[in-house]
């Protein structure tokens, strides 16, 4: 389990580091402070039963009783508490409340019920929720290794290294980190036309701080403009479809183009996004400074945030398609003319 700003962390974006070295790239860690909380097992009590129900990745402690009410689809309310449908997964999964929600800073006490648990909770029945954990302040880092070009104008290649709350991560995102070892790999020695920079983001799973913290240290340094292309792998070694998720339409349409050429969109069912309102990856920061963007991704799959997320599930033909469908999206990156 890589939890953001956690020891074991520290010793993955270590361990990343030493496989960029291994390949001949001299890497540097990006550290920043950032502010994490560090939640306990929630309590849910229904009408006396107890029910297992995972913790919010950013949200207020408290103890909050009454009766039950929808709010809406999927969202409840007892009293000032939450509680919220997974979005996916077989179980109760840890995950954040992001700004559609209020954002972090305003998340109430909060907690999170399985697909069946939700299906099952009745309007007026009489509940108790007790969330505890505490904020501390925390440091992570960016693990980034560059290949240079012949011209500054940077592809940046990224996939996030942490892992969540009882987490082993193994698809989530261990297969994302291994597909950015594997493009480096085959980009390493090439004359480029631009600068590769790979990137393995930490603190993804508490709101893409790491991917934030690397957009605004560009904009800081006003490297921004100089930022063409942005390809996110997250878990790509399991799950249930091929999907893209991606910022412009130029960029999307080129890999449909690129999918159908190695032959996956006859070979999984394809899904495309567009719009960054639903999207929750890497990409996100990049695609809302005007940077194209992409994430590829095998999802959904059951096992998605929870204990079994480990390295049994993964499949290497999925890998090994996502890692040549990033490479098909680089080299049309590297190709495409500035602006």
């Amino acid at each position: 389990m890589r939890r953001c700003g956690t020891d074991a962390a520290a010793e993955a974006a270590r361990a990343v580091a030493d496989a960029f070295y291994a390949l001949g790239f001299a890497p540097r860690m990006q550290e920043f402070p950032f502010l994490r909380f560090d939640p306990e097992e929630p309590e849910l009590w229904v009408d006396g039963e107890r029910w297992t129900v995972g913790p919010c990745m950013y949200a207020h402690p408290g103890e909050c009783e009454g009766p039950v009410e929808q709010l809406r689809d999927g969202v409840w309310a007892v009293g000032e508490g939450r509680l919220l449908r997974s979005i996916y997964g077989r179980g109760p999964i840890p995950f954040t409340v992001g700004s559609r929600d209020a954002g972090y800073l305003a998340a109430p006490p909060t907690a999170y019920l399985s697909r069946a648990d939700d299906a099952r909770l009745r309007a007026g029945s009489h509940a108790r929720l007790v969330t505890r954990g505490e904020w501390t302040q925390a440091r992570d880092r960016n693990v980034i290794a560059t290949a240079a070009g012949a011209s500054e104008e940077t592809i940046v290649v990224g996939a996030h290294f942490d892992s969540v709350w009882r987490g082993p991560g193994a698809i989530d995102n261990a297969t994302g980190v291994e597909g950015v070892l594997r493009l480096a790999e085959r980009f390493a020695g090439r004359a480029l036309p631009r600068t590769l920079e790979f990137v393995a983001f930490g603190a993804e799973e508490v709101g893409l701080v790491g991917a934030r913290r690397y957009v605004a240290e560009a904009r800081e340094r006003d490297a921004l403009g100089g930022i063409a292309g942005m390809v996110n792998l997250d878990c790509i070694g399991y799950g249930e479809k091929l999907e893209l998720l991606c910022s412009t339409p130029e960029l999307l349409d080129d890999a449909v183009a690129a999918a159908g050429r190695l032959g996956l969109a006859d070979r999984y069912e394809l899904v495309t996004e567009a719009s960054l309102e639903d999207a929750g990856t890497d990409h996100v920061p990049f695609a809302a400074a005007g940077i194209p963007a992409i994430s590829i991704l095998h999802f959904p799959y059951e096992e998605y945030h929870l204990p079994e997320d480990t390295l049994d599930l993964v499949d290497e033909q999925l890998l090994a398609d996502a890692v040549e469908l990033a490479a098909e999206v680089v080299e049309l990156l590297l190709a495409r003319p500035g602006e």
